[in-house]
């Protein structure tokens, strides 16, 4: 069982049972909308069902590592870190703001080279999302990458979101992997 602030997660079987403290409904409400809206993408654990009278959640379980325990040392590794960087890019470019990105320790976790978000109880739209400039700040500390290295660029994709500032701020990360 993990315990968390606002819930516990339980396993049954490959599900993962969320049970949220009754003061936190709010939370449980964001969870279940932001899961129900993420799920065509492919980087949120599956949702089985909910129950708003118990503030219970039934997801699937993703086993694998966390964020956290990873390198990012060899091209797999790179492949998984620019992985979390298009979800990143997508949560920008639906206007979701994840919270959490700057320190996603125990928020993304790998299963066979896919990452997965978890935790959304905190998410919400935003005009100006930042998951992308967040990850890269986390992503560079990492990587031994001072923050004064890619300012400018994160500047620019923060300002448009566009793709070009986007691929130059992974191409000038994977100079750190490769």
């Amino acid at each position: 069982m993990l315990r968390g602030r606002h819930s516990r997660v339980v396993r049954v079987g490959s599900r993962a049972v969320k049970v949220f403290i009754p003061d936190f409904n709010l939370n449980f409400w964001k969870e279940v909308y932001f899961l129900r809206e993420l799920q065509p993408y492919g980087f949120v654990p599956r949702l089985y069902s909910y129950n708003a009278q118990k503030l219970e959640i039934v997801m699937e379980f993703i086993e694998g590592d966390y964020i956290k325990d990873f390198e990012f040392k060899s091209s797999e590794e790179w492949r998984v870190l620019e992985r979390c960087f298009n979800a990143c890019r997508l949560l920008d470019k639906l206007k979701i703001q994840k919270e959490e990105m700057h320190r996603p320790n125990r928020h993304i976790i790998v299963r066979n080279g896919v990452p997965y978000f978890v935790d959304f109880e905190r998410a919400h739209y935003s005009k100006r999302p930042s998951n992308v400039t967040q990850f890269a700040i986390y992503a560079g500390k990492r990587l031994g990458i001072c923050f004064e290295e890619i300012k400018e660029i994160l500047r620019r994709y923060k300002a448009m979101y566009d793709e070009k500032s986007f691929k130059e701020l992974l191409t000038r990360l994977a100079k750190k992997v490769k």
